[in-house]
């Protein structure tokens, strides 16, 4: 009998060697990245101790990683039935209903495994991400706050809060929270992009072109940098200016419609209107169907006095956009002189 005992305890304690050695090698194989490799070995030490809550957790994690969302799902349960403390398995849960589009029910459980270790980042990244999939807008940004506050110097959150408040229109917000990110990080251009856009929505033009001016310095190859820059000195009323960077863009890409139609607008304002008059011809060579290359180039004829260039624009424009063809047809019915 005693030989008996003693041989199922050696097994025992083979199996428990077998499942740890295992166990750690899946841990070494799934930090590596290799998540199929690591999740072959977690499924031998679940078969060799079904209720390692630690083993079905990271299996979970596994199986999130290789987008088996369904079988994440009830790896993360089951562990949570064996450890209801842990918090990397109420994450699991949440986000493998998050990736199942299940936005609803992943709140809860994203929620609990913050209460239970609010430094978990990962649970409160997949909370704000199931947040704003659910369009609940101030919840998501008291929680991006609260994960600033914990990670004060990671950017990739100011910058997403940057995002949303400038995609919700609360510009004043917005700036700060930029202008913050600024301090971090002097030298990004988008963020000087970006804080531009919130200056010019707020009617502040000065400060918007100084922040487009830095960011085209910043990144001088970068053409939408180049675009704002060159709006903003067009809405400053430094056309000259403006016409010149819109050059600097078509030098890169000639048939940019925005600068082209840039340009022509630059000309027009300077009372220019031949040169207007190219390179709107032109800008409606690049957009055939534009409304408003059309427009530009009616209403320019309509300046110059050529009433009847004006008018082969009022059937198209009829047509695309009712509205500006009777502010054409007004302008052709009392047209003023040149």
């Amino acid at each position: 009998m005693r030989l008996i005992y003693s041989s199922i305890l050696l097994t025992l304690l083979s199996l428990t060697i077998f499942s740890q050695t295992d166990r750690d090698a899946a841990w070494k194989l799934a930090s590596e990245g290799r998540f199929g490799e690591a999740s072959v070995l977690y499924e031998k030490v679940i078969a060799v101790n079904p209720d390692d809550p630690l083993a079905l957790s990271n299996l979970s994690w596994c199986y999130l990683e290789l987008k088996r969302y369904k079988d994440a799902e009830s790896l993360a349960r089951r562990a949570i039935a064996r450890d209801p403390r842990n918090a990397m398995s109420y994450n699991n849960l949440g986000y493998a209903l998050f990736m199942q589009e299940s936005y609803d029910a992943a709140l809860d459980p994203l929620r609990t495994s913050i209460k239970l270790d609010d430094t978990f980042e990962k649970s409160r990244a997949n909370l704000i991400n199931t947040l704003l999939k659910l369009d609940r807008l101030d919840e998501s940004i008291t929680e991006l706050k609260s994960i600033i506050a914990i990670y004060p110097k990671k950017t990739s959150y100011r910058q997403k809060l940057a995002g949303i408040l400038l995609q919700n229109e609360l510009f004043i917000e917005a700036i700060a929270a930029l202008e913050e990110l600024n301090k971090l990080e002097p030298f990004r251009a988008n963020t000087f992009s970006m804080l531009g856009v919130a200056f010019a929505s707020t009617g502040q033009s000065p400060k918007a072109l100084e922040a487009f001016r830095r960011a085209s310095v910043l990144e001088p190859d970068n053409i939408n940098h180049l675009k704002n820059y060159a709006f903003a000195l067009s809405m400053e009323g430094k056309q000259t200016e403006s016409i010149a960077v819109f050059h600097q863009i078509l030098a890169k890409n000639p048939k940019d419609f925005d600068s082209v139609f840039g340009i022509a607008m630059g000309y027009r304002d300077l009372g220019q209107l031949d040169a207007a008059l190219n390179f709107g011809r032109q800008a409606l060579a690049l957009r055939p169907a534009s409304g408003q290359a059309m427009m530009f180039l009616a209403m320019t004829f309509v300046s110059k006095g050529d009433i009847e260039s004006a008018r082969q624009f009022l059937p198209k424009l009829t047509e695309l956009n009712p509205k500006d063809a009777a502010i054409l047809e007004k302008a052709l019915n009392n047209p003023k002189k040149p």
